[in-house]
């Protein structure tokens, strides 16, 4: 029979065993895992590197394409848009240098920048609700802007939302100085030069919006600038519609001749304006599009855009794959 000597000797051979093998391996193996964990390393190194030297070198190229486009933009837009009126309308959250620096294109293609008017969030927040009221008992229903052109659907509640869409229509008719005919009209009626700067003013001195500049002249064309996608959830889609809305009550029933919706490449991915605007059936035939507006080439897309607008099309462009290609063809 095996003994309990047998068993302590057959223990303590076992733990010399797990000894001699930590040794081994302290030693030994560890020098060969340090050396190809050092190798691997060294190789992770290079290719960083690499990868650093190449998104540089990317980079210096997309300045100097974009310093190209900035320097050929005035000659490929000339023209474009002479005899014509463009206001341009900054959405909440858009960018105010992009909304200058578009404006300022837009005059030398040839047009009248009859205004540039940024819009604040207050207009869209559900708890300024009193302050819109306020200022809408301070207009005369003769200058109010009135219903969308058509009617947006809306999965939020009306009585939070119908403030900000009246509010809304109050600028689009005061931008482009048409507001749906009262009850004694047909079709669209043309409001006062007073009655749009009254709109205007008013809403300005509320908070709601800023006013650049304004210009006695109506505009035929506008360009609204959307922010950058919002983050996903009831809220974006809430203000999304009152976007679309909006976009509804400046080219609806022949408000005026065409209208462009712009912005940064992000608006063009869900939830952004631009993917929201290329999804809702009215606003994708009536009102184009054009993303990377923050860029001079998107800029230069808007311009194309637009006057693509003054011979009855509508397009989807850009540079971020969307379905009707980077450019309009005008020729």
């Amino acid at each position: 029979m095996i003994d309990f000597r047998y068993h302590v000797v057959s223990i303590v051979a076992v733990f010399l065993a797990l000894t001699v093998g930590l040794v081994i391996g302290s030693s030994y193996l560890s020098k060969i895992a340090y050396d190809g964990l050092n190798h691997q390393l060294s190789g992770l190194r290079s290719e960083n590197q690499s990868l650093h030297g190449a998104q540089d070198q990317l980079s210096a190229q997309v300045r100097d394409r974009d310093a190209l486009l900035g320097a050929l933009g005035p000659d490929a837009v000339a023209g474009k848009l002479t005899g014509h009126a463009v206001a341009v309308v900054l959405l909440p959250g858009a960018d105010g240098s992009t909304g200058d620096a578009l404006a300022d294109l837009l005059g030398k293609a040839g047009a009248t920048v009859t205004s540039e008017v940024t819009l604040k969030s207050g207009l869209v927040d559900s708890a300024q609700n009193g302050k819109l009221a306020q200022v809408a008992a301070k207009l005369p229903a003769a200058s109010r802007g009135g219903a969308q052109q058509p009617g947006a659907s809306s999965s939020a509640a009306p009585d939070k939302t119908a403030l900000a869409a009246a509010a809304l229509a109050d600028i689009a008719g005061a931008v482009v100085h048409r507001i749906p005919a009262n009850t004694s009209g047909v079709g669209e009626q043309r409001i006062t030069d007073a009655a749009a700067s009254q709109v205007l003013s008013t809403y300005s001195a509320a908070g709601l919006t800023d006013v650049k500049y304004t210009s006695t002249t109506p505009a035929d064309l506008v360009v609204v600038l959307a922010p950058s996608a919002p983050t996903a959830g009831s809220a974006a889609e809430t203000v999304n519609t009152l976007y679309l809305g909006f976009l509804k009550d400046l080219a609806g029933g022949g408000r005026s001749d065409g209208a462009v919706l712009a912005g940064p490449a992000s608006a063009a991915v869900s939830p952004g304006l631009l993917a929201a605007a290329v999804k809702d059936g009215w606003v994708s035939k009536n009102v184009s599009t054009a993303d990377s507006a923050d860029k001079d080439a998107g800029r230069i897309i808007t311009v194309f855009a637009l006057a693509e607008e003054t011979t009855g099309k509508t397009g989807h462009y850009g540079l971020t794959g969307t379905a009707d290609g980077p450019l309009p063809d005008l020729h």
